[in-house]
């Protein structure tokens, strides 16, 4: 898969990585001077000779833990202050910046020595802090920097290591294996240790930046088809269509369909020109998609001069019909507007809405599909639309559609035939 460049360098040079690596360091380093100080003042924690000993060297760790500290706050506050004003840190700062984290392990162990000597201190608890930063050197998602990480560890402490061994003056009787901790074969080995834990969360970093980088390119191809398939079906189909299986079954949905159509569409259209009927178009479509968009609607098919919308489908929606009246009288609204400025020709609509069940889902073969409502609904919807050149309207509803207002919402027009339909339908008149 080819690397989505864009994506690759955000990764590399976003400064989100570094802050939050920064309070993951406050954080830790806030936790190891709490953790000095219940070693200190809780007896219970560990043996009254050990104690005896972490009392003379807590200054020297609590100097080197605040130091860092410090340091860790600052850096904080100058990337956060960089973060807002939309720069980037450098990769020399990165660098420079993971050297001095890692080297406060071997800073406590200096400090250490100082008070209970370079042995104790080599075979105690403290190089374990090198794994700590080691682990938190992944959340740069960077494999080189890891490595690096890793090798600066391994490398200080080695030194560190054969530098305290020649001045540790530790009586051999305090200590019965001091010839072992006394090579430093085995502080060679802990250097190893360091290098391979520093390759080891820079392969767990590459990892997690290769499962991102992909995510992040899927979701981004995702929505260039959402915004490419958009421009053909509504933004709600085009993510349930790229959500769901393609042998996905239908569903029935109480659905309420609207059709439109624009009045004297012929004689407007014979009196233009082509490119002026499209530039019509355009403007009339241009803000009623919008509008049924902005009312939970979707236009399902443009039919030449007008629309089929649906609401209610593919997004449930408890108040479909409300949301239907609501969007026809506010394209209602706009082309009066239009009207009046004279933008457009003389123009008069024709609106009927349904309230029904139907099946909703992709019809077509494997070649090509299409998302569809299909049921009486749509059928009955039609003949409403056509009913209002009959009663010289602009927007006519059903009884079905009407129940669902607190009071009649508009002009009883009493039970009408419709053309193909067995029994009259009770409509009403809403402009």
């Amino acid at each position: 898969m080819a690397e989505n460049l864009p994506l690759r360098q955000a990764l590399e040079t976003s400064l989100g990585e570094v802050v939050v690596r920064g309070e993951n360091f406050i954080e830790m380093l806030g936790f190891l001077l709490f953790l000095l100080l219940a070693l200190r003042h809780l007896p219970a924690l560990i043996r009254e000779d050990l104690r005896q000993q972490m009392g003379a060297a807590f200054l020297p760790f609590a100097i080197v833990i605040g130091a860092f500290l410090i340091y860790e706050i600052g850096v904080l506050a100058w990337l956060s202050r960089l973060l807002r004003s939309g720069r980037l840190a450098t990769a020399t700062f990165r660098y420079v910046n993971t050297l001095v984290e890692v080297s406060l392990p071997t800073a406590a162990i200096v400090a250490g020595s100082l008070s209970l000597g370079g042995l104790p201190t080599l075979a105690g608890a403290v190089p374990f802090l090198y794994f700590l930063f080691l682990f938190l050197s992944a959340l740069s998602l960077d494999f080189k920097l890891c490595v690096f990480a890793g090798a600066v560890a391994g490398a200080e402490f080695f030194v560190a290591s054969l530098i305290l061994l020649r001045l540790d003056a530790t009586p051999a009787a305090g200590f019965p294996v001091l010839a072992m901790l006394r090579s430093p074969h085995q502080y060679l080995i802990k250097s190893v240790f360091l290098l391979a834990g520093g390759c080891i969360a820079g392969f767990v970093a590459h990892q997690i930046k290769r499962q991102l980088l992909s995510a992040l390119q899927t979701l981004q191809e995702r929505d260039r088809a959402i915004s490419i398939f958009g421009q053909h079906v509504s933004p709600q189909v085009a993510d349930l269509l790229l959500r769901q299986p393609m042998d996905a079954a239908g569903q029935e949905r109480n659905v309420c369909v609207m059709f439109l159509d624009i009045r004297d569409f012929s004689r407007i259209a014979g009196e233009r020109s082509p490119t002026e009927v499209m530039d019509y178009l355009n403007i009339l479509f241009g803000f009623m998609i919008p509008l049924i968009n902005d009312h939970s609607g979707i236009i399902n098919k443009f039919l030449g001069d007008g629309f089929m919308a649906v609401f209610g489908a593919p997004v449930d929606d408890g108040e479909q019909c409300r949301h239907a009246a609501q969007a026809a009288r506010a394209i209602l609204h706009r082309v009066g507007e239009l009207n009046r400025a004279q933008t457009i020709p003389p123009t008069r609509l024709g609106i009927g809405l349904h309230l029904g069940v139907a099946l909703t889902g992709n019809v077509g073969c494997g070649e090509r599909k299409e998302y569809t409502v299909i049921g009486d609904v749509v059928n009955v919807a039609s003949r409403i639309e056509q009913a209002t050149k009959q009663f010289q309207a602009q927007l006519i509803i059903s009884e079905a559609v009407a129940q669902s207002f607190d009071a009649p919402p508009g002009e009883d027009l009493g039970l009408v035939e419709l053309k193909g339909q067995p029994r009259p339908i009770r409509l009403f008149k809403l402009a």
